[in-house]
């Protein structure tokens, strides 16, 4: 593009998931990368081990991902996202966990890996609610199995992930690459208990190996995904980060981007970080991807004013930030009336899908209920001493309700509200003078209404289990799946990239990730961005190709 001499051909601004995969797309293709990470590299050797040495022993609910207890370094010039990183200032808290290590946050993830279905792409359309995708499901499809294959996902072919418990949905050209998971008896036995009450069972398709693949051992069962999976037989982004640098991708982590620099032409020239002890320093390149998730990808724009762009980079539109979206739930503690022994397996894979999609989203919106299956020792222990339980009956305690403690939980679909955002404290900073995020969320009426729904399924399921409802959690949970921040559309007026990820005020940066997605759905976003991003680095070798051919 650029005659003149540069730093890379493409700089990529993240070590996530997304910034992995079109790192390794673009070495592979023969061009200089450098990637740029936040944080630090972590070993999982290391990471195991102060699990094992730590004193918490958290379940997946309230595990701390860095912080006191977190087996993740915590270092001061990127602040741990459990304290008050995250500015809230809205009526309703978005207190999303992120992980700002290479990698990113596929570290600690459930890995759960779904598809939209067809109607998640045309929700306006056909609804009146949100907004449609610039193309539908058939465009993505091909990627979605490209993507399935690069994650490494199991998955039951033939199953409907509709949760209507007909044919094979949503249409697919590709096989998963490996077959699911195995069921536990817990699984069976609401499946069978569930049934009855018309709920259709659906094992998520996750990134879980069950069988060797590349490096990655087959699942053990550990019931340890979170937060961390001790062999790596789950997928997480290290793994295409250390492809990348097989294939001459250079990586520079503790590298903090702090600003984008843009020339009058709209060309983006080159970018601005620091290190932790504060110093600053340039590069430039061709081409650039931003690659830093939904929180910290449009900080970094908005930080990036100047004189012809008093908004922010890739801002013409007033969009970056706006739209801020993720899958604000709910949640049930029941105790069963006989043993099902929840813990053993991974710690996602059954989930119910009957509200995932059907006319009753021009009123409320999809949701999923999935099973929580998670080892609850630690905390009924707790609970029981706090009481003043102790000796033979605590210890029989702990095993009558271990055994039969489960927990419900509700991910609902929220819409994309321009009045939800993410923007640059103007007060707050961090350790290396870099403003901290502040988040303004809420949620509607539309909403409400779908708590309403599945809070009927919850009482329902209770009925069905002849099960004793401890608690229910109706508080706005965050499911740590950030969306819509930087939205797609074929309108430069209302989006900030285009149909092929590519910024429609900067026609040589691309960002990659679930921040561009503009509908929500109820469904885990990860393997739709990853689909994106293997799109997304097509179209920037197929530009590349044709600038160098004019």
């Amino acid at each position: 593009m650029s005659a003149q001499k540069v730093d890379a051909d493409v700089i990529i601004i993240g070590s996530g998931v997304m910034g992995g995969l079109i790192a390794c797309q673009m070495a592979k293709a023969g061009k200089s990368v450098i990637i740029l990470e936040a944080g630090p590299r972590v070993s999982r050797q290391e990471i195991v081990e102060r699990f094992r040495n730590s004193p918490f022993k958290m379940s997946l609910t309230n595990i701390k991902l860095q912080g006191v207890g977190s087996p993740y370094p915590n270092p001061p010039h990127i602040p741990s996202t459990y304290g008050d990183y995250l500015q809230q200032v809205g009526p309703v808290k978005y207190p999303t966990k992120y992980l700002r290590v290479v990698g990113g946050t596929t570290w600690h993830f459930g890995s759960a890996l779904w598809r939209m279905i067809p109607n998640d792409f045309k929700l306006n359309t056909l609804y009146g609610r949100g907004r449609d995708w610039p193309f539908g499901y058939e465009e993505l499809e091909s990627w979605y199995g490209k993507a399935e294959y690069e994650l490494g996902v199991s998955g039951v072919d033939g199953q409907d992930e509709s949760g209507q418990g007909g044919k094979a949905w949503p249409p697919r050209s590709t096989s998963f690459p490996m077959p699911g998971l195995p069921t536990s008896y817990l699984f069976d036995r609401l499946t069978e208990m569930l049934g009855k009450g018309g709920y259709n069972p659906v094992l998520e398709p996750n990134g879980r190996a069950t069988k060797p693949w590349g490096k990655r051992p087959m699942c053990g069962g550990n019931n340890n995904c979170n937060p961390v999976c001790p062999i790596a037989a789950k997928y997480d982004g290290s793994m295409h980060i250390d492809e990348a640098e097989r294939l001459g991708a250079k990586l520079l982590d503790n590298a903090v981007v702090y600003r984008i620099e843009a020339a009058d032409d709209g060309t983006i020239t080159g970018i601005w970080y620091k290190k932790p002890d504060g110093s600053e320093h340039h590069l430039t390149a061709n081409y650039f991807v931003l690659a830093a998730y939904g929180i910290e990808s449009p900080k970094l724009l908005l930080m990036s004013t100047s004189e012809k762009y008093p908004n922010g980079i890739a801002n013409s539109s007033d969009q970056v930030g706006r739209n801020l979206m993720g899958h604000t739930g709910i949640s049930m503690n029941v105790m069963m009336s006989e043993d099902v022994w929840p813990g053993q397996g991974p710690t996602e894979l059954l989930v119910y899908l009957n509200n995932r999609d059907g006319v009753f989203r021009k009123d409320f919106p999809s949701y999923k209920i999935k099973v929580r299956n998670t080892v609850p020792t630690a905390d009924y222990a707790a609970s029981l001493i706090e009481k003043g339980v102790l000796g033979s009956k605590l210890d029989a305690e702990i095993r009558r309700q271990s055994a039969r403690s489960l927990n419900f939980a509700i991910d609902f679909e929220t819409l994309p509200l321009a009045e939800n955002r993410v923007t640059p404290s103007k007060t707050k900073k961090d350790a290396i003078g870099i403003p901290l995020p502040e988040i303004y969320y809420s949620v509607t009426d539309y909403w409400h209404a779908g708590k309403e729904a599945g809070l009927k399924d919850f009482h329902k399921f209770a009925e069905l289990l002849n099960a004793e409802i401890l608690s229910i959690d109706t508080k706005f949970q965050d499911r740590q799946h950030i969306m819509g921040t930087t939205i797609m559309g074929d309108d430069p007026h209302n989006s900030v990239v285009d149909r092929d990820c590519r910024t429609h005020d900067h026609p040589n940066m691309w960002i990659a990730g679930t921040s561009v997605m503009p509908s929500a759905s109820c469904m885990n976003p990860t393997l739709t961005g990853a689909a994106l991003s293997l799109r997304l680095a097509e179209h920037m070798l197929q530009t590349m190709k044709t600038e160098v051919a004019g």
